[in-house]
């Protein structure tokens, strides 16, 4: 995600076939104007929808997502995404907050909890690992490989 964002270029996005509403407070709404350019450039197509009536603001509807969420209900990630670019300060650790925005991203797409993985997709999984430029953590510090020794393993195995 990073070397595509900082190639210029808009992140790979995928169209929905049902748009996810969005409904905003009023500064959830300006918010959301103000980064509209931004979240167009990291996959997003968030388009004006009409007034809402429930939390006053307006009504959004999301389009398209980046394309690794695809599968994902996106309204809490723009939710948060909103929370983390309305910050006042946002001019002045521009960086900071872009790459803030793609960690999220990239951990509203991982695989959770104790689900079955395909051989193909543990092979791309795998593949994908090692042409990423990373530490052994993933961005809130949690491990991401975990060696185990001969012994940790004949242990498991009660040898």
């Amino acid at each position: 995600l990073k070397r595509e964002f900082s190639g210029n270029k808009k992140l790979s996005r995928q169209m929905l076939l049902l748009p996810e509403r969005l409904e905003t407070t009023p500064d959830e709404s300006a918010a959301l104007k103000k980064a509209m350019r931004l979240l167009d450039r990291l996959g997003f197509d968030i388009i004006p929808f009409g007034p809402c009536t429930r939390k006053g603001g307006e009504t959004y509807l999301i389009k398209a997502v980046p394309e690794m969420l695809s599968k994902r209900n996106t309204v809490p990630l723009v939710r948060d995404l909103l929370e983390e670019l309305s910050d006042g300060s946002i001019s002045n650790r521009v960086e900071e907050s872009i790459e803030g925005v793609l960690m999220r991203i990239a951990c509203h797409s991982v695989i959770r909890g104790p689900r079955r993985l395909a051989d193909e997709e543990l092979r791309a999984l795998l593949r994908d690992l090692s042409t990423v430029d990373f530490a052994a953590f993933c961005p809130h510090g949690r491990p991401v490989i975990k060696r185990f020794s001969r012994k940790e393993i004949e242990t498991l195995f009660k040898r």
